[in-house]
C-alpha cells in the first residue's frame, strides 16, 4: 500500500517533562496502599508476638561515689589509689574500668553464690559515669527484679572490696620497711628535707589499712525494680509500626521502578504527548471473548459513546466523500482492542452511521465466533479476489443494515495470508470498503508482535491503541511506540480500558432518565445483550 503523505510535527513520542513529583509519590503510596497496611500489619503483629513472647529483663542500678587522692601526697599516691588529674571526666572512666573487670566479677561471683559463673556476671554488670559528675552507675541485667537488685549491690560492694584489698597489700608490703627505718634511725628522723617523718608515714599507712579504699564507696544502693526494663511495649510496638512504613513504602517504590506493567493513566502521560481519548470501566468477563454492547455497566457503553464523539475531528487523509479508517490495535493481545472495535463499531451503526469491520487479525480470528457466524467467505477470499467485497460482507441481527462485518475465515491460517495487506488487492479493497461505509473499522492485530496490519495503519485515518490497566506491559507499548513513530505514524491516541467506575451516586448521565440499574427498554425491561433500543427510544437508523 502506498504510504499517506502525511507528516506530523508531533513529537509524541517525547517525554513530557516531569512535573508534580510530589503528587508521583502520593500516586504511588495510594496505588499500592494495600502492600504498605500489609506491611505495617505484619511488623506490629511481630512487635507484639516479641513482647508477649520476649524474657522480661529487669535493670538495677547501684550509684558509687568516686573521690580520687591528691596528687601531692606521697603515702597516697604510692599506694596506688585513684589520683587526682586536670580532667575528672578522666578520673571516673578510670573507675568505671576499675569497677567492671574480672576480678570484681570473681568476689561477686562468690558472694552471691548464685551459680553464675565470672564470665556471666561481667556480661550482666556495666559500669557507667554519670555526666558531669563523679558518680559511677553499676547497672545489672538479670531475669527478676530481686536478682538484678543482689547483683548490682554485690558488684558494688565486691569492686569497693577489691580495691580495698588490694590497697592492704600496699600497705602490708611498705610498713614493715618504714618501721625498720623508724627503729633504727629514730623517731625524728626526716627522709628527706621537706618529706613527712618517718613516724607519720607510719601512722598514715595503719590508719588507711584499718578502714577502705578512700577513692571509692558505694553512695546508694540498687532498688528493686518495679517494671522490667525490655522489652518495652509502647516503644517496641511503636518501632513496628514505623518499621512496617518503611518497609511498605520502600517496597511500594521498589515495585514502581521494577513493576513493567501499566498502572495508572499518568505513566501513558508522562511518556507520550497523546490524549487519552476514552477511559473504558473495569467489566467483569466470564470468558475471553471481546464484550457486547450493552453487556457491560452503562458506564461502559457511556464511555464508548465518548469515543465515538472524540474521533469527528479533522482526518489526516482521504476525502470526505471517502469512509473514515479507524484501525484499532494494542501492545499485546487481551487488551481490548477488538472489544473496542466491536463497541466502538456498534456504537457508530446505532447512531445511523454506515460501518464496516474489518478482522485484520487473521492468525486468531473471533469475531465470527463471536458474532455466531461462520463465514465461508471474508478477508483472505477478498483479498485473493475470488470474490467480491460485497460478497464477502455479512450482516448482523442485533445492529441491522448499518454494520458490515468482513471476518477472518478459520479455514485459512496459512503463513502466506499474512503479507495478504501489503497487496495492491488490499489497497482497492479498503478503498471499495472506504466508498461504500462511513467508517471502516479495523480490528488490527498488535502490529510490535506481528506486522500484518502495519500497511493498514499508514493509510488509516485515526490509529487507536488500546491500554489495559494492570495487563498492558509497558516495554511491549515502547515497541509499539517505536514501531508506529518509524513508519511515520502518529496514533489520535490511547483507549485506557480498566480505570475505577464512578461512585454510584454519580451515574445520573450514565443511565437514560437517571434510572438506577442495568440497561433499560420500555417498562424498565432489561434488554438482552447486544440488542438495540426500540426506535422511540434510540436515533433512527439509515436503511
Amino acid at each position: 500500500m502506498t504510504p499517506a503523505p502525511y507528516k506530523s510535527s508531533v513529537d509524541w513520542l517525547r517525554p513530557a517533562e516531569e512535573q508534580q513529583g510530589l503528587k508521583r509519590y502520593v500516586e504511588t503510596v495510594r496505588e499500592r496502599w494495600r502492600l504498605i497496611v500489609a506491611a505495617v500489619l505484619v511488623t506490629t503483629l511481630i512487635a507484639i508476638l516479641y513482647v508477649l513472647t520476649a524474657t522480661k529483663s529487669y535493670d538495677a542500678t547501684a550509684d558509687m561515689l568516686i573521690t580520687p587522692v591528691n596528687s601531692s601526697d606521697p603515702v597516697l599516691t604510692s599506694l596506688g589509689l585513684l589520683r587526682e588529674s586536670s580532667d575528672p571526666t578522666r578520673d571516673v572512666q578510670t573507675a568505671s574500668q576499675l569497677i567492671a573487670n574480672i576480678d570484681v566479677a570473681r568476689r561477686t561471683a562468690s558472694k552471691l553464690n548464685s551459680g553464675k559463673s565470672p564470665e556471666e556476671l561481667l556480661e550482666a554488670v556495666s559500669a557507667e559515669p554519670v555526666a558531669n559528675s563523679n558518680i559511677v552507675a553499676v547497672t545489672a541485667k538479670a531475669s527478676s527484679p530481686k536478682e538484678a537488685q543482689e547483683i548490682a549491690n554485690a558488684f558494688a560492694a565486691a569492686a569497693v572490696e577489691e580495691r580495698t584489698a588490694t590497697m592492704h597489700e600496699e600497705i602490708a608490703e611498705r610498713l614493715p620497711r618504714l618501721e625498720a627505718v623508724a627503729a633504727s634511725n629514730g623517731e625524728a628522723e626526716v627522709v628527706e628535707a621537706g618529706a613527712t617523718t618517718v613516724q607519720s608515714q607510719i601512722a598514715e599507712l595503719k590508719a588507711l589499712g584499718a578502714g577502705p579504699d578512700p577513692t571509692m564507696r558505694v553512695q546508694t544502693k540498687a532498688a528493686e525494680p518495679s517494671a522490667p526494663s525490655s522489652p518495652k511495649k509502647t516503644l517496641s510496638i511503636v518501632a513496628g509500626i514505623i518499621a512496617g512504613l518503611i518497609i511498605g513504602i520502600g517496597g511500594a517504590f521498589a515495585l514502581q521502578v521494577l513493576d513493567p506493567r501499566l498502572r495508572r493513566e499518568s505513566q501513558l502521560r508522562r511518556t507520550y504527548r497523546l490524549p487519552i481519548l476514552a477511559r473504558i470501566p473495569r467489566a467483569r468477563s466470564r470468558t475471553d471473548r471481546p464484550l457486547a454492547p450493552g453487556q457491560g455497566s452503562p458506564f461502559v457503553d457511556e464511555a464508548y459513546r465518548t469515543l465515538r464523539a472524540t474521533l469527528s475531528g479533522p482526518r489526516r487523509s482521504g476525502t470526505e466523500e471517502e469512509g473514515r479508517l479507524i484501525l484499532v490495535t494494542g501492545s499485546s493481545p487481551t487488551e481490548g482492542k477488538t472489544t473496542t472495535a466491536v463497541n466502538l463499531a456498534a456504537s457508530l451503526a446505532l447512531l445511523g452511521r454506515r460501518v464496516i469491520l474489518i478482522e485484520a487479525d487473521l492468525r486468531r480470528p473471533v469475531l465470527g465466533r463471536f458474532f455466531g457466524l461462520d463465514p465461508s467467505e471474508g478477508v483472505v477470499t477478498a483479498l485473493i479476489d475470488r470474490a467480491s467485497l460485497g460478497e464477502c460482507l455479512v450482516g448482523t441481527k442485533d445492529y441491522g443494515p448499518n454494520l458490515k462485518l468482513l471476518l477472518a475465515e478459520p479455514d485459512f491460517r496459512a503463513d502466506w495470508v499474512t503479507d495478504l495487506f501489503s497487496t495492491p488487492r488490499a489497497e482497492a479493497l479498503i478503498k471499495e470498503a472506504r466508498e461504500k461505509a462511513d467508517y471502516v473499522i479495523v480490528d488490527s492485530p498488535p502490529l510490535n508482535e506481528v506486522a500484518d496490519g502495519l500497511p493498514l495503519a499508514t493509510t488509516a485515518d485515526d490509529v487507536l491503541i488500546t491500554t489495559r490497566l494492570g495487563r498492558t506491559r509497558l516495554d511491549k507499548l515502547s515497541e509499539l511506540a517505536e514501531l508506529l513513530d518509524e513508519n511515520g505514524i502518529v496514533p489520535s491516541g490511547f483507549v485506557l480500558i480498566g480505570v475505577n467506575r464512578p461512585a454510584d451516586g454519580d451515574d445520573h448521565y450514565a443511565r437514560p432518565g437517571g434510572s438506577p440499574g442495568p440497561r433499560q427498554g420500555k417498562g424498565g425491561k432489561r434488554l438482552p445483550a447486544g440488542s438495540r433500543r426500540p426506535a422511540d427510544e434510540s436515533i433512527t437508523t439509515k436503511g
